[in-house]
This record gives C-alpha cells, structure tokens and sequence, in this order.
C-alpha cells in the first residue's frame, strides 16, 4: 500500500504547478500568483530572441546583398543567364509566370561586357584611336564612368532586386515592414558609396559625383577625404585586389566586389597569389584613359621580358603534364578583353 501511495505522488504536478496541499487538502494556487510567477522567465526568453534577432540584422543584409551581387554580376552583366544551360530553375518560374518559354528568355547588356573589353590587368582603359572608333567603345561614350558607376537608377534597381529576398527573411525574423526599410535602404547606399568611391577611380576615371550616383565626386561634403581614407584601408585593399584578378582571369571568377562571401560559398574565389602569375603587360604603344587610383602594394604588371620567361615556362610545364589549359571550375564564361584582337 505504501508503495502505492508513493508512485502515486511521484506523478502528481508539483505545487507550483498549479496546486498547494495543505493540512485540509489541495487547493489551487491564487491565478495571479502563478502568472507573476511565469512573467520572469518569458521576458528572459524573449529579451534574449530580441538581442539576437537585433544582432543577426547586419549580418543578414550583407549575406543578401554578398549572393544578390554575385548573381547580378555573373548571371546578368556577364550575360550567362542567357546561355541555355544557366539558371533553369529560375527560368522555369518565369516561364510558368510570363509564358515565355525558357529557350526565348534573354537579358539585354549594360555595357559591361564591353567594360571588360577596354580594360587592361592593371586596371587602366584602353584608349588607343582604333578602340575608340570600335562599336563596342562607341556604346560606352554617353557614360562618362563607361560603365563602372552606381547611378542613382542601378542603386534603385539594385534595391528593387533585394525585395524578393529581404522581406520574407526579415520578415520572418520579426521585423516589421518599415524596420526592414529602415535596414534596407541605408544598407544600399553605403554599397552604392563604396562602388563609387572605388571602382570608377581605380579604372582611371573620376569620382562619382552626386548628381550622378551616391558618390564621393563633386557636391558630397568630405567625399575626398573619405576615399583616400577607404583606399588606406585592408578592407580597400583586398577588394581592389580581388577585382583585379576577376579581369585578369578574363571574368571567370570573384564576381563579388564590395561583399565578399558569395564566391567563396560558391567555388569561384581565385585568391592573389593563383592570378597574378597570369598578368599581362601593357601591349606595346598602349594608350590609356587615365592613371589608375589604388592602394599601396597591389600586384603590378610584369615586364616584357618577365612575361616571355613565365609564359615559356608554363608551356614547358604544361608539356611535361601533358595536360591542355582548363577554364576554372566552377567559374563562368570567359569573356572578351582588352587584349582580345
């Protein structure tokens, strides 16, 4: 019987569960007592889901904005979302929603594969008299960034491209619309300002000015001073560096420029030291636009005669393998330089 009574009691609730025994019996607990009780730990619990949603916010954004740089960059400036074998699954979705069938769908240029076109391994622009009588240079004259710039009209287009997948994440981490906003909208124009303040100069062109883009040009109080003080910076440094080596490589690799992540999740980071045997120098009687703007210590361009002496060793190299240059795994479609005749 004792035996009985115990494992009886064993499974009874707790008297904090909702019931108090006393010498007359068991009664409940007053309600509000058990509430007060309950109010601690849920406002632990959820001040502790707060500190890391509001924690995760900025990280999130980059994540985002890191994958929607690289797909705009690889699928739709270099056009390989026009190659029949790229993006199916997204042009199934377009298909079932626009009825245009997958084999039809393309995107038009933006001048950038014509960007790649001028561009020499040390950054600067070709400028020689039979390039600029070229179609593709002539497309890229009303454009005095030629195509390098975050205007005002790609920053919103850019915006626009981040909806789809900032609202639905942020919404899900229980932000409302106009926090989001409030997140999203400063988070474009400091990507916007480092575009501007980095990449039209380091292409030898000059400084985005406001009435343009969100730049560091003309009429942006401080705007000199912040890219000379960005151009000092590690963070400067890596990005000019890891863009060199995506127009060295002919476009195949680090399609990221201001966020890095995206090419390394995805197999197309292509680190310095791999590319930089690859440079090329100036061809001879080389014309360009204007000196380039970078930080200190970048990889410079070999001599004539240091090219000729890395090229003959490859090819020895590649003779004794046996084995034909590849195209970078994983990397996309090489496309036209300013060495391309």
């Amino acid at each position: 019987m004792l035996s009985c009574i115990c494992a009886a009691l064993s499974f009874a609730p707790t008297p904090l569960a909702g019931a108090a025994i006393t010498p007359r019996g068991v009664y409940p607990i007053d309600a509000a007592f058990a509430r007060r009780a309950a109010i601690p730990e849920m406002n632990e619990l959820s001040l502790a889901a707060t500190v890391v949603r509001d924690i995760a916010a900025v990280p999130t954004m980059y994540c985002l904005m890191s994958l929607n740089e690289y797909m705009t960059h690889r699928y739709f400036q270099h056009l390989e979302f026009n190659r029949p074998e790229s993006l199916p699954w997204v042009k199934s979705i377009v298909a079932r929603a626009s009825g245009v069938p997958a084999a039809e769908q393309r995107v038009p240029g933006d001048g950038h594969v014509e960007h790649h076109a001028e561009t020499y391994d040390d950054m600067s622009l070709k400028n020689d008299e039979r390039w600029r009588a070229n179609k593709a240079a002539k497309s890229l004259d009303d454009d005095v960034y030629r195509g390098t710039a975050f205007h005002w009209s790609a920053t919103l287009i850019m915006t626009l491209q981040m909806l789809p997948s900032v609202l639905p994440t942020y919404a899900l981490m229980g932000w409302s619309l106009p926090e989001t906003m409030a997140i999203l909208l400063p988070s474009m124009l400091v990507h916007a300002v480092v575009w501007n303040a980095i990449h039209p100069p380091m292409h030898g062109l000059p400084s985005v000015s406001l009435t343009d883009g969100c730049g560091t040009g003309a009429y942006a109080p401080g705007g000199k001073a912040f890219s000379e003080w960005l151009l000092g910076t590690r963070y400067a440094h890596w990005i000019y560096e890891n863009h060199m080596g995506h127009h060295v490589l002919g476009g195949q690799c680090n399609y990221n420029v201001c966020c890095p992540l995206a090419d390394h999740l995805l197999g197309t980071y292509v680190p310095t030291a791999q590319w930089q045997p690859k440079m090329r120098p100036l061809p001879l009687r080389a014309e360009v636009r204007g000196p380039v703007v970078s930080p200190a210590h970048v990889p410079q361009l070999p001599t004539r005669e240091e090219y000729e002496a890395i090229k003959l060793l490859q090819r020895q190299m590649r003779e004794q393998s046996g084995v034909a240059p590849v195209a970078i795994a994983n990397g996309g479609t090489i496309i036209a330089d300013a060495y391309s005749e």
